[in-house]
């Protein structure tokens, strides 16, 4: 057994054991239920399923590694955690919780990295249990280093008018809700009531996008609304969901940057030669994962491929460039590219 702790608690802490150890710490202060290990992995499962929206079920090995580190002192728990009857956990302790403890500089450092990945995650209240007893740790944190400095700037807008809506859509992508939506383009005056099947929730640029097919088209398609144009999301509980066959949320996106897609585009191969300035910058950080180097020039300028729909974020990325890059083929993108380059200097003529 003691091989076996010293195992786990070598093992990094991230969001999922963070998670998971919340949760069997919430389980062990309910002292009106006995829990056996399977009831933990159940509520652990449940308590992840929340977030990534299918079940994974939580291996005994990694519950009762995640046991091992609180029972450990890596993290300053030193949790009270026994079994009775052979079968049951419970805490020796009833007044203990891991949110009352003093935490070593280790346990700090690991729990400091988790929770700043953590934080990002608040617009979810699925999460909410979780957020609780993340929030109490940050706090205890605060207090033992006097400063509440984070180590990690994650990109957000202030003020992101879509976060309010995250958690209803989410929760009705997963249970396959049909939902009514207010939504009001930037083109129009009023806001519009759409019956919609909500099939994904995705983020582009920190701006969020419910993928979804409304009630009223006559044809498979998609139709993609910005979170920050919906005014308000309700259930449609008389109308049952319809899936789209045509659309897999697992594999729809890989050749598209961005979210403008229909379902009937197909990925073009696009050819772009790279500036020798910029070249190191592309390869270490490619356009899209299906980026090739196909040449190498001796003046340190590279030639690449990309297998992608052609759409509006393609082209944003490619004027963004300027002079560093010019588009090789197809012929009528690299025209495209060509005549918005050339509206963009009249600016400043």
């Amino acid at each position: 057994m003691a091989i076996f702790a010293e195992k786990f608690s070598k093992m990094p802490l991230n969001r999922a054991s963070l998670i998971r150890i919340s949760t069997i710490d919430r389980c062990l202060q309910n002292h009106y239920r006995r829990w056996t290990i399977g009831d933990l992995i159940d509520a652990c499962t449940d308590a992840l399923a929340e977030f990534e929206g299918r079940s994974n079920p939580v291996s005994r090995r990694t519950l009762q590694g995640d046991l091992a580190l609180m029972r450990s002192d890596r993290l300053g728990y030193n949790a009270p955690i026994v079994v009775r009857e052979k079968k049951y956990y419970e805490y020796a302790d009833p007044d203990y919780s891991i949110t009352h403890l003093p935490l070593n500089d280790e346990g700090l450092d690991a729990l400091n990295s988790a929770l700043d990945i953590l934080r990002q995650l608040q617009g979810f209240p699925q999460l909410a249990s979780s957020i609780d007893t993340i929030s109490k740790l940050n706090e205890q944190i605060s207090r033992h280093t006097g400063s509440s400095a984070p180590a990690m700037d994650m990109e957000h807008v202030p003020g992101y008018k879509g976060t309010k809506f995250i958690g209803a859509i989410y929760d009705a992508v997963r249970k396959r809700q049909t939902i009514v939506i207010e939504y009001q383009s930037f083109k129009a005056r009023q806001p519009e009531a759409l019956t919609v099947y909500p099939y994904l929730l995705k983020e582009y640029r920190n701006r969020w996008f419910l993928i979804c097919e409304k009630a009223t088209n006559r044809s498979p398609q998609v139709n993609i609304f910005a979170l920050d144009r919906i005014h308000s999301v309700a259930v449609d509980k008389e109308r049952p969901f319809k899936k789209c066959v045509d659309f897999d949320p697992e594999h729809f996106f890989d050749d598209t940057l961005g979210v403008t897609k229909l379902i009937s585009d197909k990925p073009r191969r696009v050819v772009v030669k790279i500036d020798r300035q910029q070249a190191p910058y592309v390869e270490s950080k490619p356009f899209h994962k299906s980026q090739k180097v196909e040449q190498r020039f001796r003046d340190g300028s590279i030639q690449i491929s990309l297998k992608v729909v052609i759409n509006p974020e393609l082209e944003r990325l490619i004027l963004g460039f300027g002079k560093f890059v010019e588009v090789i083929a197809p012929p009528e993108f690299r025209t495209r590219i060509a005549e918005n380059l050339r509206k963009a200097v009249t600016h400043y003529d």
